[in-house]
């Protein structure tokens, strides 16, 4: 399980902290110089559900949130379902970074700047390494 972090909790709500994050695959193939994606899991009492994590790695800073494609609508419905709230964007920023912490994007991330090196500066990695 993954915690969340300080950093984007400002405005978080409470019930958040009972969300597990967990990993669930990652495909490099899917990524490509300026985005990194990985699956994970949230969780919450005996319901799941499965997103993807996508990682903009061209700015400044690398921003993660959770990818708009074929899981996002059963992930925000997730949310709804199971904390009775609306999925917000720094909802998704935090539970992306959060995420960012764990050995399994650490490792996987790694992998990722050896295939395409060119947005993952030092910078970066020293914010998600």
């Amino acid at each position: 399980m993954v915690l969340i972090q300080e950093r984007y909790s400002s405005n978080l709500p409470k019930f958040f902290h009972l969300l597990e994050i967990s990993y669930h695959s990652f495909n490099l193939d899917r990524c490509d110089e300026k985005t990194f994606y990985i699956s994970v899991e949230l969780k919450h009492k005996a319901n799941k559900v499965l997103c993807d994590f996508i990682y903009i790695l061209d700015q400044s800073e690398m921003y993660g949130a959770i990818s708009i494609n074929e899981r996002y609508k059963q992930t925000k419905l997730f949310i709804q379902q199971q904390f009775n709230h609306s999925l917000m964007y720094s909802d998704e920023m935090s539970l992306a970074y959060s995420f960012s912490n764990s050995n399994f994007f650490k490792q996987h991330i790694e992998q990722f700047a050896k295939k395409y090196p060119k947005f993952v500066t030092n910078k970066a990695k020293r914010s998600y390494l």
